[in-house]
């Protein structure tokens, strides 16, 4: 008998949410055969199947579940399920309650929360997603009376991943930080005609993902990893991860390879990326593996923003709003200009002030001078092509 038991999906969660089965109870499966689908706070994961075997699961879909646990046995043949099925310490019938009601799969505290406020199946499916959670329940509560004292409500899980990550970058990384203002009128007249040229949705972050990838041959230190022994760890490519924030937590998808990829192939991906955002439907391998963020603040108003540097990384770049501004021409007549400020925090152990401003300002050169980034945007095809593959 080979017992199956839960891999350490995501370190910030304690525990995940048992989706569903991929292969049916009793069913015989091969080694590396999709066998269950996993949710942890970031993402949805497949677990295949290490060995060949007649599957027996220990838990329904639904079902609260821990890293390192034991969901499901895999027996060499029948004989040996059998044996196990009589053994007197358990009981054949001892089949996991399923916590799936009329087409809804809810975990356990998920249930009994619907159950104590009486929530309907109906009310339940307006929710529209697949694993319901206990948190998915409380936003279909009525909220408290304004006038009263207001009511404590913990922090989702989600969120409470992303205040381990703040924290563990505060505690442990000396960041300084630059600005840099770079007019962009034309980087977004460029995505203006990139956009009418290729169909897909490119912008000025889009321009400015690929421009920061494109920095790595001249300013390698940025996208190092510091190791805990005080040596360095060089990136090959540059794999650029960006926050994306749909209203339904923060997310960091990475955009993988990134100098290899034409604008308009770093748009569709950024546009799927806000799609998955949105369902919350993010695979682990999406969301690992970047050497570099980039925060977008282009929310009208906003023009500075000082971003994290994530553990693992040695730089973060934010992205302002655009302020139109009114300024003089060659000439000394007025004109106005769209300009934007890119905020860089660095990791000082590893980056210095002069680094910083000098990566800063080759940014600020490619995105005001942006023709060489539509390079290959006619088709990937015409991309230049480099194997890299994410660090692990």
């Amino acid at each position: 008998m080979i017992s199956v038991k839960l891999p350490t999906l995501n370190t910030n969660d304690a525990s995940y949410v048992l989706v569903e089965w991929l292969a049916e109870h009793g069913a015989r499966i091969k080694k590396g055969q999709p066998l269950v689908v996993i949710e942890t706070s970031k993402a949805q994961e497949e677990i295949d199947s290490t060995a060949d075997g007649i599957l027996h699961t220990l838990l329904a879909g639904g079902a609260d579940c821990r890293p390192g646990q034991t969901v499901a046995h895999l027996f060499a043949s029948e004989d040996e399920r059998h044996a196990y099925l009589s053994a007197p310490a358990v009981d054949p019938t001892a089949r996991p309650e399923s916590a799936t009601d009329a087409g809804l799969t809810l975990t356990n505290a998920a249930r009994a929360l619907a159950d104590q406020h009486g929530l309907t199946d109906n009310e339940l499916r307006g929710l529209g997603r697949t694993v319901i959670r206990a948190a998915d329940i409380e936003a279909l509560l009525p909220r408290p009376a304004q006038a009263g004292a207001p009511t404590d409500r913990q922090l989702s899980a989600q969120q409470r991943a992303v205040g381990a990550v703040v924290t563990e970058s505060m505690r442990t990384i000396p960041a300084a930080s630059a600005y840099a203002k770079v007019d962009v009128g034309q980087a977004q007249d460029l995505a203006r005609q990139l956009r009418q040229r290729t169909g897909s949705f490119v912008s000025l972050l889009g321009l400015l993902i690929k421009s920061v990838a494109d920095q790595l041959p001249a300013h390698p230190s940025l996208f190092t990893r510091l190791l805990d022994d005080g040596t360095i760890q060089p990136a090959p490519c540059a794999h650029v991860a960006v926050a994306v924030d749909a209203g339904k937590g923060l997310y960091t998808p990475v955009v993988h390879n990134t100098a290899a990829l034409s604008v308009a192939r770093i748009a569709d991906v950024i546009t799927g990326f806000r799609d998955k955002a949105v369902r919350g439907t993010f695979r682990t391998d999406e969301l690992t593996g970047a050497n570099i963020l980039i925060a977008p603040h282009t929310a009208e108003g906003v023009v500075f923003a000082t971003p994290i540097v994530f553990p693992g990384q040695t730089c973060a770049l934010s992205l302002g709003g655009i302020d139109e501004q009114l300024v003089l021409d060659q000439r000394g007549r007025p004109e106005v200009r769209r300009f934007t400020y890119l905020g860089l925090v660095y990791d000082h152990r590893v980056v210095n002030g002069r680094d910083a401003m000098a990566f800063l300002g080759d940014l600020k050169q490619a995105l005001e001078t942006p023709a060489a980034l539509a390079a290959g945007t006619e088709g990937d095809e015409d991309a230049p092509k480099k194997a890299c593959e994410p660090p692990t």
